[in-house]
């Protein structure tokens, strides 16, 4: 029993040595080969074996040209990701520093309309926009924007309180 599986060993090392050899001289110059086999199933076999490898290797090639665009193409996503983070930074600035105008151009009118008369002060204030009139009025100091807000209509005086309620 030994003797038939050292037997079965040996014929398939043989058939595989065999066979290696086959494949490796059918990769050196597959032209020749074909030639050379005994039977038209080694030929068959040789040339589908062939095929699938130059198929394989085609599929390779297209693998690795599309790893390579991928890869160009991710590094222009960071490059556009960087310099969108870059201008976001930008656009965050500016809009503190006119934020900062802004704050300083309320500042400056309230200071205005509060050496105004307060009638005056009233009549031009009741016509802003309620949430600048409300910055403007908080601005200024307590006793001139309660002036101010007595000079005003009845039911403005009472929103530009709410608003100026709410701010605090």
């Amino acid at each position: 029993m030994k003797t038939n599986k050292l037997l079965s060993v040996l014929a398939l090392v043989i058939t595989l040595v065999v066979w290696g050899s086959v494949l490796v001289s059918a990769q050196e110059d597959p032209s020749s080969s074909t030639s050379e086999y005994s039977s038209v199933e080694e030929r068959r076999l040789l040339l589908s074996l062939q095929q699938e490898r130059q198929k394989l290797r085609k599929k390779d090639e297209a693998l690795q040209k599309r790893e390579i665009e991928l890869k160009t193409l991710e590094v222009e996503v960071e490059k556009k990701l960087d310099d969108l983070k870059r201008l976001r930074e930008q656009v965050e600035g500016l809009l503190g520093k006119k934020s900062e105008v802004e704050a300083q151009q309320v500042t400056e009118l309230s200071k205005i309309y509060e050496k105004m008369d307060p009638a005056k002060a009233a009549l031009v204030i009741a016509e802003l926009d309620e949430g600048l009139a409300v910055q403007i009025l908080s601005g200024m100091k307590r006793k001139s924007a309660g002036k101010i807000l007595n000079s005003i209509r009845k039911d403005k005086a009472i929103s530009l309180s709410e608003g100026f309620s709410d701010l605090r």
